[in-house]
């Protein structure tokens, strides 16, 4: 097992990002399995002008092992399918942003794997 502590930043853009990042993490929450390997945290930003309150801006998780990137995007697939319309998520790993809109997870974890060569 290769073991690390990074943290890969999460991020949702459109209309209902904040409620979509909600659902996710709610999501990732329930996932028993995603929390060994796994800390999820939620983090919001300072609001623009004329916004009331923190907006959520991202979910952060720091990762142990690399060899879970499989089990992790299939879980934000399965969180993706539920969805009405599937939210584009922006995955940003060491200065390296992979944006899944309508990309099959197969095809992702590939590009992970390839981000994970290049170190």
């Amino acid at each position: 097992m290769i073991v690390v502590d990074e943290t890969v930043n999460l991020r949702m853009s459109g209309d209902f990002a904040e409620q979509e990042l909600r659902s996710l993490y709610d999501w990732l929450m329930r996932d028993l399995d995603a929390l060994d390997y796994m800390d999820v945290r939620l983090q919001s930003r300072d609001p623009e002008p004329g916004e009331m309150g923190d907006v959520l801006d991202l979910i952060a998780l720091v990762v142990t092992s690399t060899l879970q990137w499989p089990a992790f995007i299939e879980t934000l697939s399965q969180w993706r399918k539920t969805r009405h319309h599937r939210p584009q998520v922006t995955i940003e790993r060491k200065g390296t942003t992979v944006v899944v809109s309508e990309a099959e997870s197969e095809f992702v974890v590939q590009i992970l794997r390839a981000l994970e060569d290049k170190e």
